[in-house]
């Protein structure tokens, strides 16, 4: 989590000869543009470059905004939805499922999204379906050239690696847009003060 050291903004604000008693204004307005922006260049930047994702829009509608007041000069971004496990790609660790994961096996053929649609437990042909001790067949062959091919491992848990840095590009990004945004937050409180 980035923070800041206020004798910074007070130095900036110097230089633009702005009073002083718009400071806390003019910072609660740049630290909710720049987590504004940072939210967005998550969702754009770093969440779709490493996920394999097909709704485009589930990161920024999954994450929310706590904004910083006067006040209270802090700013959050959480996950609403509670549902994204986000936090589990950020840092890793064991996702628990409401019934099993279905984990596929090598005989899975995958595409660029992820496993082949005709592929999918749901998918599989019934009549050509088998689910046995935890695992799913699918059958081929007649009599007794039959054969069975496993193709998913049923589990109530996985681990999920830590494969998103959000971590990282959230400091990075949020202090780039920061720089960006103090200046233009300084310039308005100081239009809005009476």
């Amino acid at each position: 989590m980035p923070t800041f050291d206020l004798r910074d903004f007070e130095r900036a604000a110097d230089a633009m000869k702005a009073a002083r008693d718009q400071l806390p204004f003019a910072i609660s307005l740049a630290l909710n543009k720049a987590a504004a922006a940072t939210e967005s260049r998550l969702a754009t930047e770093t969440w779709a470059a490493h996920t394999a994702n097909r709704n485009k829009g589930f990161f920024k509608a999954a994450m929310a905004i706590d904004i910083a007041t006067k006040g209270r000069l802090q700013v959050s971004l959480y996950d609403s939805l509670g549902r994204a496990k986000i936090a589990l790609h950020a840092h890793g660790g064991i996702a628990q499922a409401k019934g099993r994961f279905a984990v596929p096996t090598s005989a899975v053929r995958k595409t660029s999204r992820g496993v082949a649609a005709n592929m999918r437990p749901s998918a599989i042909d019934p009549k050509r379906k088998v689910v046995k001790d935890g695992l799913i067949f699918r059958a081929s062959g007649k009599g007794e050239h039959r054969k069975l091919t496993l193709l998913y491992k049923l589990t109530p848990t996985v681990r999920i690696k830590p494969d998103v840095p959000l971590e990282q590009d959230f400091d990075r990004f949020f202090r780039e847009e920061m720089r960006r945004e103090f200046p233009v937050a300084v310039r308005r409180a100081m239009r809005t003060r009476r």
